[in-house]
């Protein structure tokens, strides 16, 4: 059945909100609500937060079709008022699609539908891990989505960095906003993901959309078209063009995303 847009003809309203998640931690979001029944939840990616990947943008093309929406931070969010608890890490894919988990059920407690559940980048990893663990979010949208998590992770850290971490446990990093520590435990737990067994086991009631730019440079489009081959019931969309971020192409991801919500 398609999404009905909000019927109420007045403005939509952010609400500042927080939730907790199965660590304990408290995680900050901004609710758009239109007072629609349904609301899309949007989970950023790896060194990002809820205020990049045109999310904002995306929020705003929702509201204009009478949808709400929330987005949020991750522990692990750079520059974000999220409480996290622990070290930064970077494999922490199933801890993070637990706080996809949280805030469903958050949105739920709130008397919302979750209509569809958008992750980009690394947070398109975890819907995937989402969508074969849990099936009541009938639309999951992979937004240029890291699929081939070793190649991909050898391809950013160094060919070498396997034997590097198997030697050192812990390489300490510097980047541009702070500093963390990869260890090898972390490394492990992302390169080892089964994301082809789990693309496969995704029941076919649950419906996901695997977009991407094919001027992507960080994560090529080729993995959102290997997990779309995989998904029993997916869709692949292709934006000529686009980056990794859709810097140029924010109006055109938009509206992709809404199409894709209100469509049977």
């Amino acid at each position: 059945m398609a999404t009905e847009p909000a019927t109420a003809a007045r403005p939509a309203v952010e609400h500042d909100l927080s939730f907790l998640n199965p660590q304990g931690e408290r995680l900050v979001g901004k609710l758009l609500d239109t007072g629609s029944e349904d609301v899309v939840v949007l989970c950023h990616g790896f060194v990002a937060n809820m205020g990049m990947c045109q999310f904002p943008l995306i929020a705003a093309k929702l509201a204009a079709a009478g949808i709400s929406s929330f987005r949020f931070d991750h522990p692990c969010a750079i520059f974000s008022k999220s409480q996290r608890l622990g070290a930064f890490q970077m494999g922490n894919h199933r801890e993070e699609s637990e706080d996809m988990r949280a805030a469903v059920d958050f949105m739920h407690s709130r008397g919302k539908r979750v209509a569809a559940l958008l992750g980009h980048s690394k947070g398109g990893t975890n819907t995937v891990l989402f969508a074969s663990r849990y099936h009541d979010v009938p639309k999951i949208i992979n937004l240029a989505g890291r699929f081939k998590c070793r190649e991909g992770t050898l391809q950013r850290f160094g060919a070498d960095i396997l034997e590097r971490l198997a030697v050192d446990k812990a390489i300490p990093r510097k980047e541009a906003w702070g500093e963390w520590v990869m260890t090898e435990q972390d490394f492990l737990s992302r390169v080892q993901l089964d994301m082809e067994g789990m693309a496969r086991s995704i029941p076919p009631s649950v419906c996901m959309l695997c977009l991407h730019g094919t001027a992507d440079k960080t994560i090529p489009h080729q993995e959102s078209e290997l997990c779309a081959s995989l998904v029993p019931n997916s869709q692949l969309v292709l934006v000529e063009g686009a980056d990794h971020n859709f810097t140029r192409s924010g109006a055109q991801l938009a509206q992709h995303v809404v199409d894709f919500v209100l469509s049977a």
